[in-house]
């Protein structure tokens, strides 16, 4: 049993970082493509290209589990709602006012607290000490980011206005992870996908015709169309079918806690790509947020923690 529920976490461990090393990139992207296209155009080209890629996948059992789809309605709307249309359509506004590197930091730090946190109340996951240890290591990790090691710094810090989006978006994916554990019974992993990606979809088309008629239209090129595929296909059917399996194996606080290595990717990305500082400050941060990955996923003693 010991041994079948370790080869469990490290399953579900190597699912986790392997989504973190494919989202790390969507934040280079937000701000690579500010000049290309508006935030909701990109969400919703994004859900677009994820819906068909996923169809192949899982029409067939879409439509043998419609029945429950219908049943549980308001949940996948909800689902949709948050975790898709308005989380990304927050990290891409964002994307328009802020750093590649700040976007990971405040939106990955944020959304470990609230998954955690939310997941004691919702899904009655328990609080230990690796979990807590693990949040507070990774507000201290932004926080020394954000004050540059003055406490100074943080009594005169105000956010950014991108900044105060990806505090949003945090909040947004953070129940995500939580509301996942939700999934109604009888619902197969690839349909549960496909169903959330249109739904972020269909939400955002009025929205995203608006913005490209009226507020900023799509400059259309290779690089953009390398853009679309990347963030359609790897940052979505694939990032979150390994994401959500890794939530059904590790629980969803330790699995949200693996969402803090993507600041120290992206800071290593936003380098070489979009020519960004990578600081002293920024390394003891992501070092300080490492540690608490590695403190919240030490084996225990016992059978489970």
């Amino acid at each position: 049993m010991k041994i079948q529920y370790n080869k469990q976490n490290q399953i579900g461990a190597l699912l986790a970082i392997t989504a973190s090393i494919i989202w790390s990139g969507n934040f280079i992207v937000s701000r690579y493509a500010i000049h290309l296209t508006g935030p909701i155009s990109m969400a919703f080209l994004r859900w677009t290209l994820a819906t068909i890629t996923m169809l192949p996948f899982a029409y067939k059992n879409f439509i043998k589990e419609l029945p429950i789809f219908k049943q549980h309605k308001s949940y996948f709307f909800l689902m949709g709602l948050v975790g898709f249309a308005v989380y990304n359509t927050l990290i891409y506004t964002s994307g328009h006012y802020t750093t590649a590197i700040n976007m990971a930091l405040i939106g990955s730090i944020i959304h470990p607290i609230v998954a955690t946190v939310l997941a004691a109340f919702v899904v009655n996951e328990k609080l230990h000490w690796k979990n807590v240890t693990g949040i507070l290591l990774g507000v201290v990790g932004i926080v020394f980011l954000i004050s540059k090691g003055d406490v100074h710094n943080i009594l005169q810090f105000k956010f950014a206005t991108g900044d105060l989006w990806m505090v949003a978006a945090g909040f947004c994916f953070g129940s995500y992870n939580v509301f996942v554990k939700k999934k109604p019974a009888g619902i197969s992993p690839n349909s549960f996908l496909l169903c959330l990606f249109a739904i972020g979809a269909i939400i955002l088309l009025p929205f995203s015709l608006y913005e490209m008629a009226y507020i900023q239209p799509i400059h259309f090129s290779y690089t953009f169309l390398f853009i679309i595929l990347y963030i359609g296909i790897g940052n979505s059917t694939v990032a979150y079918f390994l994401w959500n399996s890794a939530i059904h194996r590790l629980g969803v606080g330790k699995t949200a806690l693996f969402g803090t290595l993507i600041p120290l990717l992206s800071s290593i990305e936003a380098v070489f790509i979009l020519n960004e500082t990578f600081t002293l400050f920024q390394a003891i941060s992501g070092l300080i947020i490492i540690s608490g990955i590695v403190i919240n996923t030490w084996p225990s003693t016992k059978q489970h923690g």
